[in-house]
């Protein structure tokens, strides 16, 4: 089976230069994929150029693409040809499997939103993250999935419940992981915290057998990988990524300050550079492979903004394992049948 994928050359910080580049690392590494480049012609075809490729990609034109400080909503009203839309549009028409862009996170959700139908019975669509954590023993994968980490601000519970759903398939079709654990965001452990939509949440994820649903957890258990699949609503998800983004940021910084200020301190870090290389490759966002945008009938990938070529490589490797594993095809059946099956508590949620 042959993964067609869109890939949006004109999107992120670094394009199109790294995206090209790492289109062709994809192709280089990827079998039984088709990659089109969607964007400047002339841009695109020099960076290929550039790279000395012999690599054949189709390349979709236009002149039009959607700045990472635009307005995502204006942007996409007034861009109908942006090169965003134009993937979510052959999305939507069957022409290729599946999107990937590492441009403006708005924008590419409302791209996918505007042309790409909705799941049956899914009323929301969820925006996820894989992220690193604690890894103490082997039965553990070393990175969790978070969702919604932006694209539906305040949920019912009903909708935090198909979060779990897509949560769960996408790692455990897409990265192997065996009955993921579910895991609720909450401010305690116990079943009557939060309020009436957590709670009304934790008790039909107690009834949603396809799942391996572990409870509650609090924020503390979030880096720890106490749950491989944390359900929140948008809001509260999008500040803890930024909440554990800012300290990677912080952690970087200060080994930096120490490494300058004494040599007893450089001396030290120099014999833990081993290990701090693979500390460094576990968080570093380029080997997740970028943020689906679950609950569409087709697939859509967001990759970070500020992704290279190993970043975008990876986004597409996802795009195509997930496309190979009929991962949409697969949410849609089990919420179709939990929805069947408790259709009655779900009418008012």
């Amino acid at each position: 089976m042959i993964a067609r994928i869109a890939l949006d050359a004109m999107g992120g910080d670094h394009a199109p230069g790294e995206v090209v580049r790492g289109a062709i690392r994809a192709a280089e590494q990827l079998a039984d994929i088709a990659i089109t480049l969607i964007g400047d012609q002339i841009a695109i075809e020099n960076e290929l150029r550039e790279a000395n490729s012999n690599l054949k990609f189709e390349i979709v034109h236009t002149d039009e693409w959607i700045r990472m400080d635009e307005d995502p909503k204006q942007a996409i009203k007034t861009k109908e040809k942006a090169s965003v839309s134009i993937g979510a549009q052959m999305v939507n028409n069957g022409m290729v499997d599946g999107l990937v862009s590492a441009g403006n996170t708005g924008a590419t959700i409302l791209a996918a939103a505007k042309h790409i139908p909705v799941i049956d019975g899914i009323e929301r669509t969820a925006l996820a993250t894989v992220y690193p954590t604690a890894k103490f023993d082997r039965t553990k994968s070393g990175f969790a999935l978070m969702l919604d980490v932006g694209a539906t601000l305040k949920c019912t519970a009903k909708q935090l419940v198909h979060f779990a759903f897509m949560g769960n398939f996408y790692l455990s079709d897409v990265f192997g992981i065996e009955k993921p654990r579910i895991g609720l965001l909450n401010i305690g452990e116990e079943e009557t915290k939060g309020g009436d939509v957590l709670k009304n949440t934790y008790r039909l994820l107690n009834k949603a057998e396809e799942l391996n649903f572990i409870g509650n957890i609090e924020g503390k258990d979030i880096p720890k990988g106490v749950a491989d699949v944390v359900v929140t609503e948008g809001f509260i998800g999008n500040v803890v990524l930024k909440m554990l983004e800012g300290v990677a940021e912080v952690v970087k910084e200060t080994g930096k300050y120490a490494f300058k200020k004494k040599l007893s301190w450089k001396i030290a870090l120099m014999l833990l550079a081993p290990g701090l290389k693979k500390i460094r490759r576990r968080t570093d966002y380029s080997e997740y492979g970028g943020a689906p945008i679950l609950g569409f009938k087709k697939l859509a990938i967001k990759a970070h903004g500020r992704s290279n070529a190993k970043a975008i490589a990876n986004a597409i490797r996802v795009a195509s394992e997930s496309t190979r594993q009929n991962l949409c095809s697969k949410i849609e059946e089990s919420v179709g049948r939990f929805n069947l099956k408790h259709a009655l508590e779900l009418t008012d949620m």
